[in-house]
C-alpha cells in the first residue's frame, strides 16, 4: 500500500480552489509531482464520494489514485 497524499503538508505549494466538504480541488502552484507518473500535475480533485463526474478537455490526461477513504484525480494539461 502506498503512502497517502497529504495536501496539508504541501499547502504552501498548492492552492485550494474549491471545497464542498466532500470534494476539494487543488491547483498546483509549484511543480508538485504526480505520485502516479512523476510529472507535475495541473490540478488535483480529491473526493470521498462514491461517484464523481469529470469533463476534461480532449487535451487533458488523467492519473488516478485510490486510497482507503478517498479517490484523487490528477490532471495534466
Amino acid at each position: 500500500m502506498t503512502n497517502q497524499i497529504d495536501f496539508e503538508s504541501i499547502r504552501h505549494r498548492v492552492k485550494l480552489l474549491q471545497d464542498t466538504g466532500n470534494e476539494q480541488v487543488f491547483e498546483n502552484r509549484d511543480s508538485v509531482e504526480c505520485p502516479v507518473c512523476g510529472q507535475a500535475f495541473t490540478e488535483a480533485l480529491v473526493t470521498i464520494e462514491r461517484t464523481c463526474q469529470l469533463s476534461p478537455s480532449p487535451s487533458v490526461e488523467l492519473c488516478l489514485v485510490r486510497e482507503y477513504k478517498r479517490t484523487i484525480v490528477f490532471t495534466h494539461t
